[in-house]
């Protein structure tokens, strides 16, 4: 009876031996590391690994550098609608209008769909052929502006009527017949926005991912 009792034992150790082998192996015969399997309650449990930092969103957009009025953009642009020639672009001033030149310019019997504004900017843009020959010479060059806040967000819109021609808003700009190697034009254009949450960039861009390049902080006279 005691040797049986020992040979049973010896079995059972040989089994278990080989059982404890095979859960600390894989096929290939390498060990499991301690990151991937705990023992719990008598069984193997495989653990989820954590996330990678890297995967975080970002919590803010990123801007591209921030430009003083007055400092040219340091890239040049060609717009489409010149149909030719290439600028360079420079925002030189932006002059915060009152309700009374908005009543004005009629936002307040505005049609649906355009932007609702209770405060005109005037915008300044100076244009200089650096390059090309545009052919069309009295565009509007004003349509590549945008007014963002920080996170990208269009906060001032330019109306469907853009004129600004009021009292004290834009002036009428000249007629002209072509544009000249090295000439500089400045333009100004209007946008409806509202004095308590004004624009925080002023960006000029011909595919319109102003976020990207260079801008214009945005300060008001």
């Amino acid at each position: 009876m005691h040797r049986r009792s020992e040979a049973l034992y010896g079995v059972l150790a040989t089994v278990l031996a080989v059982s404890l082998t095979a859960c600390g192996e894989d096929g290939g015969g390498a060990k499991s590391g301690p990151s991937e399997e705990r023992l719990t309650d008598g069984r193997a449990t495989r653990q989820t690994p954590s996330a990678s930092p890297s995967a975080t969103p970002s919590a803010k957009p990123t801007w591209g550098p921030a430009l003083a009025l007055g400092q040219p953009a340091p890239n040049l642009y060609e717009p489409e609608m010149t149909m030719g020639g290439k600028f360079e672009v420079t925002a030189t001033k932006i002059v915060k209008g009152t309700p009374a030149q908005a009543k004005s310019l009629h936002w307040d019997k505005r049609m649906a769909g355009e932007p609702a504004g209770s405060t005109p900017y005037f915008v300044y843009f100076t244009y200089t052929l650096k390059d090309g020959k545009p052919h069309a010479a009295n565009v509007d060059l004003g349509a590549y502006a945008a007014a963002l806040d920080m996170n990208g967000v269009k906060v001032a819109e330019r109306p469907t009527v853009h004129t600004g021609y009021v009292d004290g808003g834009c002036p009428v700009p000249p007629i002209y017949l072509r544009w000249d190697m090295g000439e500089s034009r400045t333009l100004c254009t209007v946008f409806a926005g509202d004095a308590s949450n004004p624009p925080a960039r002023l960006a000029w861009g011909t595919d319109e991912d102003y976020m990207k390049g260079a801008s214009w902080e945005w300060t008001a006279k």
